[in-house]
């Protein structure tokens, strides 16, 4: 074994050893951020919390960066050498808490930032903590990228919790359309022929929702839910309103499906004489690109832990994230870590309870370790930065 693979070897037992001993700390603040559930954009607590520990260990911290008061950079920088960006996640899903596991995201990644930020007196660089809000819903990290945030940027990673422990992950594009129907009210027994049924508006619109999806590309998907579907039984509803999601494994063809969803609304207020109004949040989320030399690194320091990763099948379950926006502009890594079995479905009370559990925590760990590994390896050997470039450039 030559000399630098040793020094390489006996830093990565170093940072080891180090998150061993910010366990508590880190767990600490995953444990107050998943007792106090915080959803896009009002994350002010959890951003409190991380801040403060990194500002602790050193880190120069920006809270509202891109004009948003629950984004952040938390910054060490020594001379000039690669910048490494560990992106937290700290929002919580509307109605159930942290059953996507975003407490673990935010503090293993802050603990991974302060595990490389270590070594910045041996090898010249720049560690970035970026803290970005409404991962589930608001695109916190494409705020971010308009702002200038990833730059400079050598290479962008995090992980997330799953059911299965993947290096690579595949992730779909998808837009978020928020609809409303406006009828006329008028009593549902006494004079329905004055009533402009909202109602039937949607159902219209859901029914031919059903029908598009026996039509779309195998990996698409169409899902939404009804908000607001009337006031009384006895009044004709006069405003409908809801949430849809349009999901596809490219943005060109998501871009299609939008267009198809837009017509089957506008025709269902056409239909039923409603007036429909259809918003959409600020932009889509696009779908991710794996680099496979981030893999591969991570990969290896995963398995340098006793953690052996199963191989992935291409978009088998897949969800969307923005992180799919950030690997669009700069070389990223977004593998995931199992904090509970295979049955367990995302975004459920179950994957909340395994959040919040032992095996959990020890996922955020070991996810630390092995991202802060991974970073470890490409500031000390800046060529595999390169490598990491030239892949994203041919990509």
């Amino acid at each position: 074994m030559s000399v630098a693979h040793a020094s390489i070897g006996q830093l990565k037992d170093q940072i080891s050893t180090r998150l061993d001993a910010l366990r508590p700390e880190l767990e600490r603040i995953g444990r107050d951020i998943y007792a106090n559930p915080e959803i896009a954009y009002e994350e002010r607590q959890a951003v409190a919390w991380l801040t403060e520990l990194l500002k602790k260990h050193g880190f120069e911290v920006e809270v509202g960066i891109a004009n948003t008061p629950t984004a952040f950079t938390a910054t060490r920088r020594n001379g000039n050498g690669p910048t490494i960006a560990f992106l937290a996640e700290y929002d919580a899903l509307r109605g159930l808490g942290h059953g996507c596991g975003h407490n673990l995201i935010g503090t293993a990644s802050t603990g991974a930032g302060i595990a490389v930020a270590d070594l910045l007196e041996r090898f010249p660089g720049r560690v970035l903590v970026v803290g970005t809000p409404a991962e589930e819903g608001g695109g916190g990290k494409i705020r971010l990228i308009r702002a200038g945030i990833f730059q400079e940027v050598d290479a962008a990673m995090m992980f997330h919790p799953d059911t299965r422990t993947q290096v690579l992950h595949w992730a779909l594009a998808v837009t978020h359309m928020h609809f409303e129907f406006t009828g006329k009210a008028a009593h549902a027994s006494g004079d329905p022929e004055k009533g402009i049924n909202a109602l039937d508006a949607f159902v219209l619109a859901y029914n031919g929702i059903s029908m598009l999806r026996q039509h779309i590309k195998e990996g698409a998907r169409l899902h939404g839910f009804l908000k607001e579907g009337g006031t009384a039984p006895n009044i004709v509803p006069e405003r409908t309103s809801g949430e849809f999601l349009v999901r596809a494994r490219d943005e060109a063809y998501m871009q299609e499906l939008v267009q198809k969803v837009k017509n089957i609304f506008q025709a269902a207020a056409l239909a039923t004489g409603c007036s429909v109004k259809l918003s959409f949040d600020e932009a889509p989320y696009a779908d991710l690109r794996n680099n496979g030399v981030l893999a591969k690194l991570f990969e290896e320091n995963l398995r340098r832990l006793g953690v052996d990763p199963v191989e992935g099948i291409p978009w088998e379950n897949a969800g969307s994230t923005d992180m799919g926006n950030v690997s669009h502009v700069v070389p990223a890594l977004h593998p995931t870590i199992a904090i509970a079995s295979a049955e367990v479905p995302g975004h459920s009370q179950a994957f909340l309870e395994a959040s919040g559990a032992p095996r959990g925590y020890q996922a955020m760990i070991d996810a630390a370790k092995a991202l802060a590994m991974t970073g470890a390896d490409l500031l000390s050997d800046p060529e595999l930065v390169e490598q990491a470039r030239r892949e994203f450039r041919r990509s």
